[in-house]
């Protein structure tokens, strides 16, 4: 049965899902299916896009932890005290770190200004100060920004003392055994879009100033991105060993805007999602995901002890992978666990 589920699930990838690269996932903390596709391998590191945010959110929360960020209730001018407000900005006054991780910020842009920051600006976070405002109060509206929560990784500088790549590789790399992250090669429009779509780098991108990325903008490998998964499964424990307190992922997980946490998507089950004009069931289960443009993904489902990675290439409005994951892989996974037990 389980080499018949194996053969479905290439099939349904070739023919549905074709733009994925890999697929790692774990039960019960051990990786129970590994997968490449389209002559992609295990080492192979990928760009995940928006999947970085999620991971930014628990560098904020071990920020705190450590007592270098007072909490996420903290007021964002307290690490900008010469700026200066502008016309229509008196929220700003208000905004903390908080209203960033779950999109809540008022902006006085309707679209993404990325021409406006990226390529213009040598600092692409501290100009944001100066886009938020308008006519809405905190939290009136969802706001998606992947411009505006680049700066959170001034914040991290600012409260640490270190890059946030630096802070990463101290507090989240090592003890989970990522391999070291480099630079991503980005310095103009052509090698970002070339780092959009290649796949032989591996990487960190960031601005000028030295700032990090903290939207997309971070290649590390398929298996990588699933321990992200492990440590929000295990309550921020990897290994025995305490990298972001529980509390914090507690709080990252409740749902606050509609399916929005602090930077992770929350799903809660038998639910119908509507996705670029698309319907979807989120499925039987409760899941927090990681998600990226391409369909790339981290899911984490706490009911069955679950985390499912799939890392793809870009391509804009992909097959949702929910319906891979709720018609292909539980089911394999659950088969696989029956016999199992059947054959203890």
């Amino acid at each position: 049965v389980e080499v018949f589920m194996e053969e479905e699930i290439r099939l349904a990838v070739a023919e549905e899902y074709s733009n994925i690269l890999g697929i790692v996932a774990y039960k019960d903390n051990e990786k129970v299916y590994e997968e490449y596709f389209r002559g992609a391998t295990k080492d192979e590191s990928v760009h995940a896009f928006s999947m970085c945010k999620s991971l930014v959110s628990i560098l904020i929360g071990i920020a705190v932890d450590k007592g270098y960020i007072e909490s996420v209730h903290q007021k964002v001018l307290d690490y900008f005290p010469d700026y200066k407000l502008k016309r229509n900005q008196e929220q700003l006054k208000d905004v903390t770190i908080e209203d960033f991780l779950t999109m809540r910020v008022p902006y006085k842009f309707k679209y993404e200004p990325y021409t406006k920051i990226w390529g213009k600006c040598l600092d692409w976070g501290e100009p944001i100060l100066e886009l938020v405002g308008g006519k809405e109060k905190i939290g009136e509206h969802f706001h998606y920004s992947t411009v505006g929560i680049q700066i959170l990784s001034n914040i991290l500088a600012k409260a640490t003392g270190k890059n946030m790549k630096e802070f990463a590789t101290e507090y989240l790399f090592k003890p989970l055994g990522i391999k070291e992250v480099p630079d991503a090669p980005i310095h103009d429009k052509k090698s970002q879009d070339h780092f959009y779509k290649t796949r032989d780098i591996r990487g960190w991108a960031k601005d000028p100033s030295g700032n990090y990325t903290t939207g997309w903008g971070l290649s590390i490998t398929t298996e990588e991105w699933a321990k992200i998964g492990l440590l929000v499964l295990n309550k921020g424990m990897y290994n025995n060993q305490r990298i972001v307190s529980e509390e914090y992922i507690n709080e990252m997980v409740i749902e606050r805007e509609k399916n929005y946490g602090y930077l992770w998507w929350i799903y809660p089950k038998n639910q119908v999602m509507k996705i670029i004009r698309k319907e979807y069931n989120t499925g039987k289960y409760d899941s927090y995901c990681a998600n990226g443009v391409g369909g790339s993904l981290i899911s984490v489902i706490p009911e069955k002890n679950i985390v499912i990675c799939i890392t793809s290439s870009l391509v804009y409005n992909p097959k949702i992978r929910i319906e891979l994951i709720n018609n292909y892989l539980l089911p394999y996974i659950e088969t696989k666990e029956t016999s199992k037990v059947l054959k203890k």
